[in-house]
């Protein structure tokens, strides 16, 4: 298959499919008359890649995902190996966003007159901000 024909067939235009190569997500396809021709498995490939992205890896997660691991290594294995600590990345980013939103809340209930009396207030307790992951990482 042309890139064209991989971009049509998985929806991705063949600027990505030519950045995921760049990038070492894709081998080199080999080329023909200087045009680079793909076998289906690309296709595969693509799927993977993008899936992992619509759930937050990284390329460079995606890479190891792809070709990190000993050729004979199950996809189950490998799913199982990175999904744990994007988990645990999760699982702080939602700590994070909790300890936002009740900050936040707590905002709704100021009475300060001006700045200085509301930076005073702030600067005298550590914010749930800095303690969220803290507790976070104890809990796991």
């Amino acid at each position: 298959m042309t890139i064209g024909e991989v971009a049509a067939r998985s929806a991705i235009p063949a600027s990505a499919i030519r950045y995921y190569e760049k990038k070492g997500l894709l081998g080199v396809p080999v080329r023909t008359s200087g045009r680079r021709v793909y076998d289906s498995g690309v296709l595969n490939h693509l799927v993977i890649i993008r899936f992992a992205k619509e759930t937050g890896f990284t390329l460079p997660e995606i890479r190891v995902l792809l070709r990190g691991f000993p050729a004979q290594t199950p996809p189950s294995v490998r799913w199982k190996k990175m999904t744990v600590g994007k988990i645990r990345e999760l699982e702080c980013a939602l700590a994070k966003v909790r300890a936002m939103k009740e900050m936040l809340e707590a905002l709704m209930s100021c009475s300060c007159q001006d700045l200085a009396q509301c930076a005073r207030g702030l600067a005298s307790r550590p914010t749930q901000l800095q303690t969220a992951p803290r507790r976070l990482s104890r809990q796991l």
